[in-house]
């Protein structure tokens, strides 16, 4: 997996690619946890390049965030191709996210 980070004034984009293994999902919740610390709880996680995710990564994802919801914040994901929607259906997860087609559309979902 690789992590391309665009932050922006008020939400951070992070472009996602390749396959994302459950310890590449614990790295990228790592990270994910400095932005909250940061005080910049509003994500967006860009699904385009990506070709397979654990299904465990994704539970441990969802679980994020909940935790991101608490903080007044939100876990935006975009661009999912329609295996990865799949993989996120079959765990439960696909209601659990505000799931949009591109990123000017996830920004202006959180500022409006």
């Amino acid at each position: 997996m690789s992590v391309a980070l665009s932050p922006r004034e008020t939400v951070t984009v992070l472009r996602l690619s390749g396959d994302i293994s459950l310890d590449d999902m614990d790295s990228l919740l790592t990270a994910m946890t400095d932005l909250i610390l940061q005080n910049q709880n509003k994500v967006v996680l860009n699904f385009h390049h990506v070709t397979h995710v654990s299904l465990n990564a994704i539970a441990r994802l969802a679980d994020r965030n909940l935790r991101f919801r608490a903080l007044g914040g939100d876990i935006k994901l975009v661009a999912l191709v329609p295996y990865v929607a799949n993989l996120f259906k079959l765990v439960g997860a696909f209601s659990r996210f505000d799931i949009l087609s591109n990123e000017e559309e996830a920004v202006a979902r959180f500022e409006s």
